[in-house]
């Protein structure tokens, strides 16, 4: 008898789980919640809402912002379009969701391939004995492999270079940069066979004669000390002076 209940109560959740109110984006064509767009070209989202009896409010959030629909365009059915779809929009997630019940929801990722991009200043200006630091900034769908070049040749890096790599930049650190490491540097992505450069011109200057800190310190207390000297000397000076001006006041 028990086991009995328990295979009802079972088959009673799947039954209304399968009968319960649920969402489906793009007829149910999306895979891995990838959505394929392509720049230049509009990306198109409908949302519909199965196994309803009642009208649905349908919601969409552009990641963490709600997208503004018309009311026309939210019952039971809601479409949303991103007209000219540009590489900003990689990555960007749409949710659709139930006005009635928030976690009722379905997400989406924009997938937009596009060629690397490379950003950062070109001009490098260096002080030998000093550290010089080149970034490299860049963005690319699928991951670009990245890596320098030292005018126009792949070389490896000296013991007093230092290369690393974040989500969105590739850095190269010199420690005591001298004139000899004065180049174009070459920030190189390679993605499906083809290249995307920029090149980082680096010039090293001579280094600047600096005062030692203590040296400066030690100036300014003198100059103090100099001038709390003199007020000190012309102290009767100054009584006698005050003492005349009080007198003719008088």
């Amino acid at each position: 008898m028990k086991k009995s209940l328990s295979l009802l109560a079972v088959l009673l959740a799947l039954l209304h789980e399968i009968s319960a109110t649920q969402l489906q984006l793009n007829n149910g064509e999306i895979r891995n919640n990838q959505l394929p767009a392509n720049i230049g070209s509009p990306a198109l989202l409908t949302c519909e809402v199965v196994n309803n009896t009642n009208a649905e409010i349908l919601m969409w959030y552009r990641g963490s912002q709600q997208v503004d629909i018309k009311a026309e365009n939210n019952v039971n059915v809601s479409h949303v379009c991103i007209p000219n779809v540009t590489s900003e929009d990689n990555g960007v997630s749409f949710t659709c969701l139930l006005k009635s019940d928030n976690s009722v929801k379905l997400s989406v990722q924009l997938n937009v391939p596009f060629t690397p991009v490379l950003s950062g200043d070109t001009i490098i200006n260096g002080e030998e004995g000093k550290t010089v630091h080149i970034a490299c900034g860049f963005k690319a769908n699928p991951a670009a492999a990245m890596f320098w070049r030292k005018n126009e040749k792949i070389f490896t890096l000296p013991d007093h270079y230092k290369q690393d790599m974040t989500t969105d930049s590739l850095h190269l650190t010199i420690e005591k940069v001298t004139k000899k490491d004065s180049a174009n540097y070459t920030c190189v992505a390679l993605s499906n066979g083809t290249e995307t450069t920029r090149v980082f011109e680096l010039i090293v200057g001579d280094r600047k004669e600096e005062l030692p800190v203590e040296a400066i310190a030690a100036a300014v207390v003198v100059g103090a000390l100099i001038i709390a000297f003199a007020i000190f000397a012309r102290r009767d000076k100054i009584f006698r002076c005050k003492k005349a001006e009080d007198e003719t006041a008088m």
